[in-house]
């Protein structure tokens, strides 16, 4: 059922990007037919700090949904910290304590590095998205050296807004994926408590056979 759903949503999700781009496109042309020279050149100017801060923006939207989902990043989620104990020496109960206690270690680590990740993207995204308002809210608007600059700053205005959109887009499709990843997780690899083994588990087969 989920495998029928996921293909579903992907189907449709890349459907809406398709037209998103076709959109957003259309829309480049029109400004670029009626922007004036002075409109054209911000645009320019403005390109690639939006390509730049669209990356910017999908990594902290990634990372705030790994959070609630408690899916660390790869690097993170490398760190483990755990070591065999050795149980002929150290009683079982022991044992079990250390082996919580390892969990716990890990467990705190993933969770500050994680917040560390977050706010390092957040802040990373604050100033891109504060620069970028800046240039557009300088944006040509009414008269630009003689050029009538109101048609070309509606036009730039309906492209962002549509450019927008298609981000959004690719960002839940992200989102998704990331879910989806976290379902066959959940599935495949259900979480396994260390667990200090008894005596006889440490003996083995061999020991009971000789009873």
């Amino acid at each position: 059922h989920f495998c029928t759903q996921h293909v579903k949503k992907t189907a449709q999700t890349r459907i809406q990007l398709a037209k998103a781009q076709m959109t957003e496109f259309k829309a480049l042309e029109d400004f670029e037919q009626i922007a004036t020279p002075a409109q054209w050149n911000i645009h320019f100017i403005l390109k690639p700090k939006v390509k730049i801060w669209s990356t910017k923006n999908k990594n902290y939207q990634l990372l705030l949904k790994r959070v609630e989902l408690d899916i660390p990043s790869k690097i993170i989620d490398k760190v483990d910290f755990s070591f065999k104990i050795d149980e002929s020496i150290i009683s079982q109960d022991e044992a079990q304590a250390m082996y919580n206690q390892m969990r716990q270690i890990t467990k705190d680590f993933r969770n500050q590095a994680m917040t560390l990740c977050v706010q390092l993207a957040a802040r990373e995204n604050e100033i891109l998205s504060n620069e970028i308002k800046g240039i557009i809210e300088r944006f040509p608007q009414e008269n630009d050296d003689g050029f009538d600059a109101e048609p070309g700053y509606a036009a730039f205005k309906q492209y962002h807004e549509l450019r927008e959109k298609r981000m959004k887009l690719e960002i839940e499709q992200s989102l998704y994926f990331l879910f989806e990843q976290r379902v066959e997780s959940e599935t495949n690899n259900p979480e396994e408590e260390i667990i200090a083994p008894t005596l006889i588990r440490s003996l083995g087969e061999d020991f009971l056979l000789q009873q």
